[in-house]
């Protein structure tokens, strides 16, 4: 909660608005398995007391999964993971080593219009 509040601090501070609580947050690597999985179902609990929802990703553009990147690679794995699901969030990474990625997503958001999907932030989906 320490690093959360910490981080609401910093949003509030840099955008102006002291009332601001994202009530959204994501576990590094993941809100399941790995080694702090006992830390991570410990922390969801107390999440959950404090109102805060954990979100985390269903559908993957493969970015970290090889270091020759290319746009088709990228829109075949977010093809490949979709599947038949109706609302998805897309884990992708952003540093100097993933500029095939940005180059990507104006291809991947023609490519989920194009079947339907329709953008909206967590606020409007928690509403």
């Amino acid at each position: 909660m320490n690093e959360y509040n910490q981080c609401n601090d910093a949003v509030r501070q840099a955008i102006g608005q002291p009332e601001y609580n994202s009530h959204i947050f994501r576990f590094p690597g993941g809100s399941t398995g790995g080694s702090y999985a006992t830390l991570k179902s410990q922390a969801s609990e107390l999440l959950k007391q404090n109102e805060i929802m954990y979100i985390d990703w269903n559908v993957l553009t493969g970015d970290a999964e090889t270091n020759n990147l290319t746009i088709e690679f990228e829109l075949g794995r977010l093809q490949e993971t979709i599947g038949e699901k109706n609302n998805i969030i897309i884990l992708m990474h952003d540093s100097p080593l993933k500029q095939v990625t940005a180059e990507a997503l104006p291809h991947i958001i023609s490519y989920l219009r194009e079947q339907g999907y329709k953008f909206k932030t967590f606020y409007d989906v928690l509403k």
